[in-house]
């Protein structure tokens, strides 16, 4: 008797926690948790420091960026764990959460870099580009350019070294010189757009996938993409848009659907390299069509830098790539310490760095290759554990470049209910929330710049969503089959 009156107990409160809450509160409570991430911002506008600021300053910028994250995790909390508006209440969702999402954007464009001189650089390299030399040949400090030294060159970094930005990311900043020379508010605005109809976008995969459009807050309002794209200006903003544009147009099986995917995807290629590992999460049997128009892109973005360098291509990107910095993934992190610990050689460590990242990113490919082909993994889900693999060996994990991970983990997380809907929520699931962790808590990392020891970040930061990561990871090799969309 007491087994059937708990089962009862059950059966009502899970009936309970099913009944739908007014769609007018959930309205009101989005209403007001982003009116006090809003006045949470206002800080940040007041007296703002600069990247030349000293430590205390920045760290009291973070102190009061990491405060806007509250709200928007009580309204992430919210949307995932009541049951989707329909209707009128939905439009209205869907209107307060990417308005929203634009003016939490506008307000802070006004300010210039704090963190980060990265985007003084994409003016310079547009100046170069547009007086007929080829920013992959000359350094910002070749003799060429004596004349040209003004506040973008006084705020740029790297002034030896040709850039590294590919021909996709040169053609937003090209635009931007075009629209407005040498005025940075302007060529944020233009990522600011990017980012919101990134927004957009993934509110339309999230229906398309039969899931809540209101989910696509977990992107459109969280702080980690406002802060670096609408103050800092990275450039990871259109990349982040065209890897979810790709992913939408991925659905289409048409000749002239495979071409769009492939563009989308040479466009996201071009403007940040990583986007390049979707192939394998996107590509059908005998795609040829989308594979051809992805390489044709790629040549047409950079033909006309060769032109332009009469035949030279040079950039920084493999010596960037391969520098050991305190932020460095796993293969570098255990290389540095073997170095610092036990008496191998140089050459020998890098050897096993090297084994060690063909062994991870191999596997992780090999693994989402087999379950593709097996119909046990979801392109979204494939995306998300091929780029988690990058970054688990990238030499550089900076706060801007986790952004791509948000988009993704919102088309995954799926609690309370644990749904069989073909992304594995039960397993890949777990994974998608430690990829949101890390995204939200790389933040964290500006309190260490100045800082010679990192332990402490990374057990925050790193250690936890990685032992989560791999976890979930060998899970799904042995889960037994469901069928999924293709």
């Amino acid at each position: 008797m007491v087994r059937l009156a708990r089962e009862a107990e059950q059966r009502e409160a899970s009936r309970l926690a099913a009944l739908p809450l007014p769609s007018g509160w959930r309205l009101a409570m989005l209403a007001l948790l982003w009116l006090v991430q809003a006045l949470l911002q206002v800080p940040l506008l007041i007296a703002p420091p600069s990247t030349s600021s000293p430590a205390p300053l920045i760290n009291a910028f973070v102190w009061r960026w990491l405060l806007t994250f509250l709200p928007y995790l009580l309204a992430c909390l919210l949307v995932y764990m009541s049951p989707p508006l329909t209707g009128r209440a939905r439009s209205l969702e869907l209107a307060l959460l990417l308005g929203g999402a634009l003016v939490l954007r506008l307000m802070l464009l006004p300010l210039s870099p704090v963190l980060s001189p990265d985007a003084w650089r994409y003016l310079w390299d547009a100046r170069v580009t547009l007086l007929g030399y080829s920013p992959y040949v000359y350094a910002p400090g070749d003799p060429h350019f004596i004349q040209l030294r003004d506040f973008v060159f006084a705020n740029s970094r790297y002034r030896n070294v040709p850039t590294l930005y590919p021909p996709g990311a040169q053609l937003f900043f090209l635009l931007s010189y075009l629209l407005a020379p040498s005025n940075l508010t302007v060529l944020k605005g233009i990522f600011v757009g990017c980012d919101w109809l990134t927004c957009a976008a993934l509110a339309w995969l999230l229906q398309r996938r039969g899931k809540d459009a209101g989910r696509c807050v977990l992107y459109a309002w969280c702080p980690l993409p406002i802060v670096e794209f609408a103050i800092q200006g990275h450039v990871d903003a259109p990349a982040v848009l065209f890897t979810v544009l790709t992913l939408l147009a991925a659905d289409q099986a048409s000749r002239r659907g495979r071409a769009v995917t492939g563009f989308l995807l040479g466009m996201a290629t071009l403007v940040r390299l990583y986007p390049a590992l979707l192939l394998l999460a996107i590509a059908r049997r005998r795609d040829w069509l989308l594979l051809i128009v992805w390489l044709v892109t790629l040549v047409a973005g950079y033909l006309p830098y060769l032109i332009l360098g009469h035949g030279e291509l040079q950039s920084p990107f493999e010596s960037y790539a391969g520098s050991y910095t305190p932020n460095a993934g796993l293969p570098q992190q255990l290389s540095h310490w073997l170095g610092l610990h036990t008496p191998l050689g140089a050459a020998l460590l890098h050897w096993l760095e090297e084994i060690l990242m063909g062994m991870i990113m191999g596997g992780t490919a090999l693994m989402v290759v087999w379950l593709r082909w097996r119909q046990r993994l979801s392109r979204e889900a494939a995306s998300l554990l091929l780029i988690s693999a990058l970054f688990v060996v990238s030499a550089h994990i900076f706060p801007w470049y986790t952004t791509v991970l948000v988009p993704l983990a919102a088309t995954l997380l799926n609690f309370p209910e644990q749904k069989k809907d073909g992304s594995g929520p039960q397993l890949i699931g777990p994974a998608a929330l430690w990829a949101w962790y890390f995204a939200c808590a790389t933040p964290l990392a500006y309190f260490f710049m100045y800082a010679r020891d990192w332990t402490l970040y990374y057990a925050l930061v790193y250690w936890p969503p990685l032992l989560g990561l791999a976890q979930a990871t060998l899970a799904s090799l042995c889960r037994p089959r469901a069928g999924t969309r293709s």
